[in-house]
C-alpha cells in the first residue's frame, strides 16, 4: 500500500514538472514573440526598413499571434516593403491584412501615403448578417365589405382586438452592392379577436376567433453612411402573409320576442365551439413594407432602432366561402367581413456579419 502510494506521488509530482515547464516555455516563447514585435517597430522607426521585413517575417510564421498582434505584424510589416521601395511585397501583404481583418482601422497620419492609398483601394461591407428584432406593433383590422345573412340585423359591427403586441423576427440580409441589401424576415404571429351583434335585448350573437400566421416580410434596404459606424436605412418591400390556424366560439340567444329580427317565433340557446375557420379563410395573402431605422455597428456586431409599416393586400377572410359550414349561416345567422391586416412597428433589431465583403478597386 505504501509502494503504491509512494508511486502514485512520484507520477503526480513528474506530471507537475513537466507541465510547470511547459507553461515555462510557452511564457518564454510569447514573450520572445513580443520581443520581437518590439524590435521590428524599432528597426521601422530608425529606418532599417528590410531589418524589419526579415524579423517580421519569422516572426509571422513561428509566433502564435493574438489577432491584435497578427494584424499589427502585417500593418508594420506592409509598411516596411512601403518604405523599402517594395510596392508589389507591400500590395501582396495589404491584401492578407484587409482579407483577414476587414475591420482594419486606417489611421492615415501614423502612415506613409503609398500605404493609405493601397487601403483606400479597398471596399469592405457586410455580405450576409443575420440577427433577431423585437418590435412592439400595433394591430389594425380595416373591413372591406360587409356582407350579410339578415337584412334585420347590422353586421358592420369592427372586430375587436387588442391595441399592440410584442413580437420577435428572425431576419437575414445579403448586401450584394455596397449600400444595398435584400432581407427576409419571420415571425409567427397569434392573436384573439371578438364580434358582436345585439340590437336590443331579445338577440344576442357573439364569435370569439382565435388566428395563427406566419409573416414574411421581402425588402430592399439602401443604407447611407451618416457617421462614423453609424448608418441610417429606408426599406421598401413585399411578402406573403399566411393564415395557418383559426378556431372560433359561437354563442347565440334570442327569444319569441325577437321574432321581427329573425322571423323564427322561438326561443333559441345554443352554441358551437372550436369551429376549424380555416376553410373560410384565404390562406394566403399579401403585404407591402416601408421602413426606415438607424443603426451602430462594431466589428461585425450591429444595433439598430426601427419602424415599419405593413399595408395588407387583400382580404384574408372569404365570406364567400361561407357556405362550406352551413349551420353559421342557417343557425347562428353569422357570416365574416372581409378584412386586411395593417401594422405599424417599432422595435430594435441586434444582428451579427458571418461573411464580409472585400474587393479591391481597380485603377483606371
Amino acid at each position: 500500500m505504501m509502494r503504491r502510494t509512494l508511486i502514485i506521488l512520484i507520477l503526480l509530482s513528474a506530471a507537475a514538472a513537466v507541465a510547470a515547464q511547459q507553461y515555462n516555455i510557452a511564457a518564454q516563447d510569447a514573450a520572445g514573440c513580443q520581443g520581437r514585435l518590439r524590435e521590428a517597430g524599432i528597426a521601422y522607426q530608425s529606418g532599417l526598413f528590410m531589418k524589419s521585413v526579415e524579423i517580421l517575417e519569422r516572426s509571422i510564421d513561428s509566433c502564435d499571434l493574438s489577432r491584435k498582434e497578427k494584424e499589427q505584424a502585417l500593418e508594420l510589416l506592409a509598411k516596411s516593403y512601403v518604405e523599402a521601395g517594395e510596392t508589389g511585397k507591400a500590395e501582396s501583404i495589404i491584401d492578407i491584412l484587409i482579407r483577414k481583418f476587414p475591420h482594419y482601422e486606417l489611421r492615415e497620419d501614423r502612415n506613409p501615403e503609398m500605404f493609405n492609398r493601397m487601403v483606400k483601394r479597398y471596399s469592405v461591407h457586410p455580405r450576409l448578417v443575420i440577427g433577431v428584432k423585437n418590435t412592439a406593433w400595433w394591430i389594425r383590422r380595416k373591413t372591406m365589405s360587409v356582407p350579410t345573412v339578415l337584412n334585420t340585423l347590422d353586421y358592420s359591427e369592427p372586430q375587436r382586438d387588442s391595441s399592440f403586441f410584442f413580437t420577435y423576427y428572425g431576419c437575414a440580409e445579403y448586401e450584394f452592392i455596397k449600400g444595398l441589401s435584400i432581407n427576409a424576415d419571420i415571425s409567427f404571429l397569434g392573436w384573439h379577436m371578438s364580434r358582436i351583434i345585439s340590437p336590443d335585448r331579445t338577440f344576442f350573437l357573439s364569435a370569439y376567433e382565435y388566428d395563427r400566421f406566419v409573416e414574411f416580410p421581402i425588402y430592399l434596404k439602401k443604407y447611407f453612411d451618416v457617421g462614423k459606424n453609424f448608418r441610417f436605412y429606408v426599406s421598401a418591400g413585399y411578402g406573403p402573409f399566411i393564415n395557418y390556424y383559426a378556431r372560433a366560439d359561437f354563442d347565440i340567444i334570442y327569444t319569441e320576442s325577437a321574432f321581427p329580427i329573425t322571423g323564427r317565433n322561438q326561443y333559441v340557446d345554443t352554441s358551437m365551439h372550436r369551429v376549424d375557420m380555416l376553410p373560410l379563410n384565404n390562406r394566403l395573402t399579401g403585404q407591402w413594407n416601408v421602413g426606415a431605422g438607424l443603426g451602430y455597428s462594431y466589428r461585425n456586431l450591429r444595433f439598430y432602432a426601427d419602424i415599419r409599416y405593413l399595408g395588407g393586400v387583400g382580404s384574408y377572410k372569404a365570406p364567400e366561402k361561407s357556405y362550406l359550414i352551413p349551420e353559421l349561416r342557417e343557425v347562428f345567422f353569422y357570416v365574416d367581413q372581409e378584412l386586411k391586416i395593417n401594422q405599424f412597428e417599432v422595435g430594435v433589431t441586434i444582428s451579427y456579419t458571418l461573411f464580409n465583403s472585400v474587393k479591391r478597386k481597380n485603377l483606371k
